[in-house]
């Protein structure tokens, strides 16, 4: 379904504003989740601090679910938003990319992201090379950095003035997982989505980061290792040889 970029930014300001409002009145009845970490590097006295941080695995909405919703307790039908979202994703970037910020009212700034491109020195290692002169930044200096997002004011009021109360999760421990119930888990996780992250084994089998990265890491060593990483933005993704 081919929707114009018009089109489009009409139909999402006037459907977001219509749900966005509608979520305002919307009961909230389940508590905003967290846990609490140490901070990497202790502070000027070298005591140690801690902070918290959201829970956000587990219960991510995907644009299907998202979808299904829509249609339920809106006026979206599904080809609707199947279109809208084919619109935007195709077209913001370009947009982006002819020196546009893209505002969508209710929603949200989209924006493009640049900074220093890393060099190489003589040892092989990464660095960001830092300017004192302005003048000394040229073209050559820079690379895109992703695409930022900075949320409309009203979307923001919404979660900052919300009732939900803050509930602490469970302190998480060093569990003991066997092997095989390990790369049960890993097929589980191959079937369902293709690859496996430390965060998935960290709140799945409710252990410690240190812990699940250990045993990810151990199948992807070794003579005969089943698994294998490849990087994604910041995050590796453990995925099965074979698969």
């Amino acid at each position: 379904m081919l929707v114009s970029w018009s089109e489009c930014t009409t139909f999402a300001t006037s459907n977001i504003n219509k749900y966005t409002q509608k979520t305002i009145t919307m009961k909230k009845i389940n508590p905003i989740l967290y846990d609490v970490y140490a901070t990497p590097n202790p502070d000027k006295e070298g005591e140690q601090l801690y902070h918290p941080r959201i829970f956000k695995h587990g219960n991510q909405m995907n644009d299907d679910e998202l979808k299904e919703y829509l249609q339920r307790n809106t006026r979206v039908n599904s080809s609707q938003f199947v279109g809208m979202i084919e619109a935007l994703v195709e077209e913001i970037p370009q947009q982006l990319l002819l020196n546009k910020y893209v505002h969508i009212r209710g929603m949200g700034t989209f924006y493009l992201k640049i900074g220093i491109r890393p060099r190489t020195d003589k040892n092989g290692q990464r660095y960001i090379p830092k300017f004192s002169d302005p003048k000394s930044i040229t073209s050559n200096d820079l690379q895109v950095e992703g695409i930022g997002f900075r949320a409309d004011p009203k979307w923001n009021r919404i979660v900052m003035h919300s009732k939900q109360h803050f509930e602490r999760l469970e302190q998480r421990h060093q569990a003991n997982i066997s092997k095989s119930q390990l790369l049960l888990y890993i097929d589980e996780k191959m079937e369902e989505q293709g690859f496996v992250t430390v965060r998935d084994l960290i709140y799945d089998q409710q252990t410690t980061k240190y812990h699940a990265r250990k045993l990810l890491e151990e199948l992807s060593t070794g003579k005969q290792p089943k698994l294998y990483r490849v990087k994604a933005g910041r995050t590796f993704l453990y995925k099965r040889y074979g698969k």
